[in-house]
């Protein structure tokens, strides 16, 4: 129904990430929105996953009472119908890492559409994922399960320091792993970078390319990233002592002071000056510094004008020249910083050994028949196995040993906790069908194979009384002389499989299938032409007393043509159009016995 395979598709939406073992995440909440109508359906949405980072989400739902709310996105469906039950049968193919567990399986949409599922655990690998989702949904009393293929992605894992960010940090045999420069440069100067990947390997680039660990081990990345960009900068200047003093040789002098390219411009200027300054005195420059000399000159404020303020000293100096200069009675400190910003930060790499891979055995071989119980394949491994058909997971093959169903390529994979796997060799298995049951008439104690076009190609018959094989009796017909349980066995020679049939026979004491095994029949009919091109023509001595049986074999003892004759009958015209050329043998059955005939077909 449409509208099953669109419940089908909805509850894909809340089941895609609920794959894999339903244990172990008890405990879910159902929080809905207040206002969902009573008969909806509503779906709340699941974020994906990180490899390597814990997961927990609760899953909330609301499932339709009615078709009502289906039919309102899709007009196929015809409103109005109930649905009364709901069921989650069946998940497969979450990540290694990651449960479920629903609030409930079974949906009563009657009394209880409301539930949620508990997500939980840490997914360990990272990939798109393929799941399988199965549901039951009843409508009118019509049950049917669907089953179809979702997805979930699980991003891969990503580590993050102040320095520097990796991804796929972990990995089984071997890692590949990219590193993110937190620290980038964006093409200015100043910027150096000291890598070292902690295998012996390091670099100096800004972005360094994906780097492999190809050895199992734990793995120190270690970073550093050296930021020269904002140059020399004076912050301050201290006046410590002077040689001036103030008008008229006598009091404490107002400073000032000026910063001096060689070409004598100013490039700082500390004005207004400070009244009688008291010493030491420190003034805030801030001012960044070039490469080339500077000079620093203070003067006492005297008139006002500058030009005829007291010169109370000059120092010369470069972005090298920190800390305290002196030059006459001049003494100053000059505080140079040269901001560096240093971001140091480490992380580790951890590569996994990659486990054994399991050895698969077939003791008994790699071929069956249907219905056998001898084909068996074993797992080196006694736990953690998974088998393979075809290169896809077969649902629930988790034990060490696994019997195949059909044929197929089978694999046995085997995980460790890390999330690392190995997988067997493939082992090519081949299960057999049965040949066609042996069914056999009785026409007058005669048995005859039914159908021996459904013989396999290669072939052989045995006979039975019983259980016992009868000696010598390996062909199409038998013919009984008591009553008894008799059965033919049919064998397919290439394959080795066997089919058997059975049946009561009441033997018939009116009829001797003994005797009339020469010419009798052939002797009382006439045949023509022979050889035949179109048709064949046969004529009996006298009408039939009874029903009677023509049989066609072909020159390899098949039965290809089977017809009946009515009492009566004095003729019979074949039509030997849809007969290939060759031999054929004609085989006729009545009252008055039995015999052959060879008749020649051409074309």
């Amino acid at each position: 129904m449409r509208l099953l395979h669109l419940l089908s598709i909805c509850l894909s939406a809340l089941c895609i990430q609920t794959l894999t073992a339903q244990s172990g995440c008890p405990g879910c909440q159902t929080a809905l929105p207040e206002s969902l109508p009573e008969d909806t359906l509503y779906l709340q949405n699941i974020p994906d996953g990180e490899a390597g980072l814990p997961y927990s989400e609760d899953v909330s739902f609301r499932m339709p009472k009615t078709t009502t709310p289906v039919a309102a996105v899709d007009s196929v469906t015809p409103p109005g119908l109930t649905i009364s039950k709901i069921e989650i049968i069946s998940v497969d193919g979450l990540p290694q890492g990651l449960y479920w567990q629903p609030s409930q399986w079974e949906f009563q949409t009657a009394t209880e559409t409301d539930g949620c599922i508990k997500i939980c655990g840490m997914p360990t690998v990272s990939d798109s994922f393929v799941l399988t989702v199965k549901i039951k949904a009843t409508v009118l009393f019509l049950v049917q399960e669907k089953t179809f293929p979702m997805r979930i992605y699980i991003a891969p894992k990503v580590s993050n320091t102040d320095g520097f960010s990796m991804t796929n940090y972990t990995g089984c045999g071997s890692a590949e792993v990219t590193f993110e420069n937190n620290v980038p440069s964006g093409g200015a100067d100043g910027f150096t970078y000291a890598w070292d990947f902690g295998d012996g390997t390091t670099s100096t680039s800004e972005n360094p390319p994906p780097h492999t660990y190809d050895e199992p081990g734990i793995y120190t990345v270690s970073y550093e990233a050296t930021v020269d960009t904002a140059g020399y900068i004076l912050e301050s200047v201290t006046v410590l002592d002077v040689d001036c003093v103030d008008q008229l040789g006598a009091g404490v002098p107002d400073l000032y002071f000026l910063i001096k390219l060689p070409n004598d411009s100013v490039v700082f200027n500390s004005s207004p000056y400070v009244n009688n300054t008291p010493l030491p005195y420190t003034w805030p420059v801030s001012l960044k510094l070039g490469e080339g000399n500077y000079t620093l000159f203070v003067a006492d404020e005297d008139s006002g004008l500058k030009g005829s303020d007291d010169d109370c000293g000059t120092v010369p100096f470069n972005i090298l020249s920190g800390d305290t200069l002196t030059a006459g009675g001049l003494t100053v400190i000059l505080n140079i910083q040269h901001p560096i910003e240093e971001v140091v930060s480490q992380d580790t790499v951890i590569v996994y050994p990659l486990p054994v891979a399991p050895t698969l055995s077939a003791p008994q071989g790699l071929s069956a028949c249907v219905g056998s119980d001898s084909l068996v394949l074993l797992s080196s491994y006694g736990a953690g196995n998974q088998w393979f058909r075809d290169g896809l997971p077969i649902e629930g093959a988790t034990d060490f040993l696994y019997q195949p169903g059909q044929s197929g390529d089978y694999q046995v994979q085997i995980g460790t906790p890390e999330g690392c796997t190995a997988i067997s060799n493939i082992a090519s298995v081949s299960v057999h069908p049965l040949p066609a049951s042996p069914a056999f008439s009785n026409l007058n104690n005669s048995l005859r194979l039914f159908d021996t076009l459904a013989l396999p190609a290669e072939y052989s018959l045995q006979w039975y009384n019983e259980a016992a094989p009868i000696p010598g009796e390996t062909g199409f017909r038998f013919c009984a002389t008591a009553n008894g349980t008799y059965g033919l066995e049919v064998t397919d020679l290439n394959t080795g499989c066997v089919n058997f049939f059975s049946q009561l026979v009441v033997y018939n004491p009116a009829f001797d299938c003994t005797v009339g095994t020469g010419n009798p029949v052939a002797l009382a009919m006439g045949i023509f032409p022979n050889p035949a091109h179109d048709e064949l023509h046969l004529r009996f001595e006298k009408p039939l007393s009874g029903e009677g049986l023509l049989r066609i074999w072909d020159a390899t003892g098949r039965l290809i043509r089977t017809i009946p004759t009515a009492p009566g009958a004095t003729a019979m015209q074949i039509d030997c159009m849809n007969l290939v050329s060759g031999l054929f043998t004609l085989e006729m059955i009545s009252g008055e016995g039995r015999g052959s005939a060879k008749v020649v077909v051409t074309h």
